[in-house]
């Protein structure tokens, strides 16, 4: 998607859909990724060192999945969007580095096989393309059947050299201190491998392995975010307010108040004026509260994905608006590139496949806003003394939603601050171990294994909250 000044410039042509290669992991690419890989963490994405807490946990888990005593699923936590790079570069520098160290070297290749949307072959360029197959990602559809994805899934998790990588989240969830809802499918794979092991006979143990990631922003940087804020508060059409234009944290979270409830006001304004949304009345107290603008945003979004399924005519099958969302991402995605190719179609046929893109673009407009802000809790920064880090993932949000409703999507989110990585892995689930009840009880033993997971990733954002990591 172009940029055209500020505003990202609408699709409005039908595109022959893109294509990527069979998932194979390449030795030469990954071999050159090694060395290259510290250096793009540092100055494309800004990270300044990168911390695992008790790294000899995940030594041992990727130990035992090499001595085929087990199949291992890394579920990592996927909260801001450069987890992938994070990963690659963790899993085949880092962790065999901390085994050497250990006395207990690790195989070369020690690297996982990461999950992606499909999309992201759809929305990446070229280079992004190229890449990922080549390193064994795994394309996979959150609304749509697809026998080959899943298959390629279920043997990666059986018979690969290579630990699978998840996120349990589905997608980027945009908080890192606090945990969004945790969906079913890294449990109900490893219960798909645990089967496929036991009626082969074969002995090895499924397990998951939660990786909590986190990042510390560089409290030099508070310029940039003071800046991001006047950034904001211009494309709202805010004038500075005498004594809150310095960057001290007071000053921010002020403005952060100010932006949030701008934008809010805009958006709620938008959709009552073309669609006929009716805002809930405002409370006498606490009009503007964190609590009143969450409940504001909760009422809001449900409405606007509603508008983009009734222009893609869809009917809503859930009450999840994050599933709904979902299935309005896949069937925009298929209008901008139809799995059909548009050249040598007819004049009219084309022009209306042309129409047809036109509306999906606008259609996933409400996407991208439910996209962002189902997400985001005004209460995050709620405490009495809020982190800087907090301070950050919100500035961040509130740009990104500017930039959205103004057209973009995830690839404009701003990634300019310096930051250390902290990485705590939590405790290894069993699946096998579980496989009598996952017969007897199929849907309450992966609820009940899905609640370990998150309960889990709420262990390892104590030990980072604490610092501990």
């Amino acid at each position: 998607m172009k940029q055209s000044g500020l505003v990202a410039e609408p699709i409005i042509k039908a595109r022959t859909r893109k294509r990527l290669a069979p998932s194979k992991v390449s030795g030469p690419l990954v071999f050159w990724g090694r060395f290259v890989a510290p250096l793009y963490l540092r100055i494309a994405l800004r990270f300044r060192g990168i911390r695992i807490h008790n790294p000899e946990a995940i030594v041992r888990a990727i130990g035992d999945f090499q001595q085929k005593r087990t199949r291992l699923i890394i579920a990592f936590r996927h909260a801001y969007g450069d987890e992938a790079q994070l990963m690659f570069h963790v899993f085949e520098n880092l962790v065999p580095r901390y085994a050497r160290r250990m006395h207990s070297p690790l195989k070369r290749g020690s690297g996982m096989r990461p999950i992606h949307d499909y999309a992201v072959a759809l929305w990446g360029d070229a280079v992004i393309r190229f890449i990922l197959p080549r390193v064994g990602a795994l394309p996979v559809y959150h609304s749509k059947y697809d026998a080959a994805s899943l298959n390629s899934i279920r043997g990666v998790m059986r018979d690969g050299p290579n630990p699978l990588g998840l996120a349990p989240e589905g997608q980027i969830s945009y908080h890192a201190e606090t945990l969004p809802r945790i969906e079913q499918g890294t449990i109900r794979m490893g219960f798909w491998c645990a089967r496929d092991l036991d009626k082969a006979g074969r002995p090895e143990h499924v397990r998951v392995l939660p990786l909590s990631v986190h990042y510390r922003y560089d409290p030099r940087d508070i310029g940039k975010i003071a800046g991001a804020l006047s950034h904001i508060e211009a494309l709202c059409g805010l004038e500075p307010t005498a004594g809150t234009d310095g960057p001290a944290l007071e000053n921010l979270l002020l403005r952060i108040d100010r932006a949030e409830t701008r934008l809010l006001q805009l958006t709620e304004s938008y959709y009552a004026e073309t669609y006929g949304y009716q805002p809930p009345s405002a409370p006498e107290n606490g009009a503007d509260s964190p609590d009143a603008r969450h409940e504001r945003w909760m009422a809001l979004l449900p409405f606007a994905i509603g508008v983009a399924e009734r222009i893609l005519g869809i009917e809503p099958e859930s009450a999840d608006t994050v599933q709904r969302m979902y299935r309005v991402r896949q069937a925009g995605w298929d209008r901008v590139y139809p799995e059909s190719p548009v050249e040598g179609l007819a004049p009219l046929t084309a022009v209306l496949a042309d129409r047809r893109t036109g509306e999906a673009w606008y259609a996933m407009r409400h996407m991208e806003l439910v996209d962002v802000m189902g997400y985001h809790d005004p209460g995050y920064l709620n405490a009495s003394d809020p982190s800087f880090d907090r301070i950050v993932e919100t500035v961040l949000t509130l740009t990104d939603l500017a930039h959205r409703l103004m057209g973009g999507n995830i690839t404009n989110r701003p990634n300019n601050i310096r930051k250390k990585a902290v990485l705590v892995p939590g405790g290894l689930i069993d699946l096998t171990d579980k496989l009598p009840d996952y017969r007897l009880h199929t849907k309450q033993t992966v609820q009940t294994l899905t609640e370990q997971l998150s309960a889990e990733f709420l262990n390892c954002i104590e030990v980072y909250r604490n610092g501990q990591a």
